[in-house]
C-alpha cells in the first residue's frame, strides 16, 4: 500500500513537473519564433551587406553557418562561445 502511494506521489510530481515545462514552453513560444525569425532577418541583411561589398565571398554567407552549426552540434565550448557572441551582438548593437 506505501508503495503505491509513493508512485502516486511521484507519478503527481512528473505529471506536474511535466505540465509547468508545458505551460512555460507555451507561455514563451511566441517570444522564440519571434527571436527565430529575428535571428533570420539578421542573416539575411548580414548576407545583403556582404554580397554588396564583396560579392566574390557571398558564397561564405552560406557556408560559415553550416559549418558553425555543425561545429556546434559536436563542441559545447563552441556553441556555448558563438551564442555569447550572438548575444553581445543582438543585445549591445
Amino acid at each position: 500500500m506505501a508503495k503505491i502511494m509513493a508512485d502516486e506521489k511521484e507519478g503527481g510530481k512528473v505529471d506536474g513537473l511535466f505540465n509547468g515545462i508545458k505551460k512555460y514552453v507555451s507561455e514563451r513560444i511566441g517570444t522564440f519564433v519571434a527571436f527565430l525569425f529575428f535571428l533570420v532577418a539578421l542573416g539575411a541583411f548580414m548576407a545583403m551587406v556582404v554580397m554588396k561589398k564583396w560579392p566574390e565571398y557571398t558564397y561564405l554567407t552560406v557556408i560559415i553557418p553550416i559549418i558553425a552549426g555543425i561545429t556546434s552540434y559536436y563542441n559545447r565550448a563552441v556553441a556555448l562561445g558563438l551564442f555569447l557572441l550572438i548575444a553581445f551582438f543582438v543585445f549591445i548593437l
